[in-house]
């Protein structure tokens, strides 16, 4: 690829890197990010940031290296919001979702922090449900669509009536009464 003089730097793009080196993809990114934890030090004299898609290298040597700090991931709380509304989930749809999930709880706080009241989340579960439960959609009865971004959609939908949920009741019960009976009595 080339040789870099002391104090350059140089962007290349990781995708010609990868194909230059023919490195199946999963390969050429287990080595991007768990290598250049270890190549950026004070000792080799060259810094190595993956931005973008490009890989900045700079030669330094004989020059102190800025150390690289990740940062830590912010701990996330559930606070009794967001408890309140998790149960309140989990009692309308039969699930089981964690008050201790960060996902969940950052989306919950990112629609409280857009002016949303626990009412709103309430409206927006039995919104859903109304729509979705004994469907195909079921499914889809979590936090991830529920609090997404599309929240204030949701809370703009109207509940439907139960019919469906009674036909599908009425049917059921019809099915169990049916299977009661002796249909072929032995003679």
């Amino acid at each position: 690829m080339g040789h870099i003089n002391d104090g350059k730097r140089v962007n290349l793009s990781q995708k010609l890197i990868k194909e230059k080196f023919n490195i199946p993809k999963s390969k050429f990114y287990r080595i991007l990010n768990f290598g250049l934890m270890y190549f950026n030090t004070e000792v080799n004299g060259v810094s190595i940031v993956s931005i973008n898609g490009f890989l900045t290298i700079e030669v330094l040597r004989g020059k102190p290296i800025k150390k690289v700090i990740k940062k830590t991931p912010k701990i996330v709380k559930p606070n009794d919001l967001s408890i309140e509304i998790i149960e309140y989930l989990n009692t309308k749809t039969n699930k089981r979702y964690s008050i201790k999930s960060d996902a969940t709880i950052k989306l919950i706080n990112s629609r409280i922090n857009d002016g949303f009241t626990i009412d709103d989340f309430k409206k927006v579960i039995d919104v859903k449900v109304s729509k979705w439960i004994n469907t195909t959609m079921e499914d889809y009865l979590r936090p991830q669509t529920l609090f997404s971004a599309k929240m204030e959609g949701y809370l703009n939908e109207k509940i439907i009536k139960t019919e469906r949920n009674d036909k599908f009741t009425t049917t059921q019960s019809a099915v169990d009464n049916a299977k009661q009976v002796d249909w072929f009595p032995k003679e």
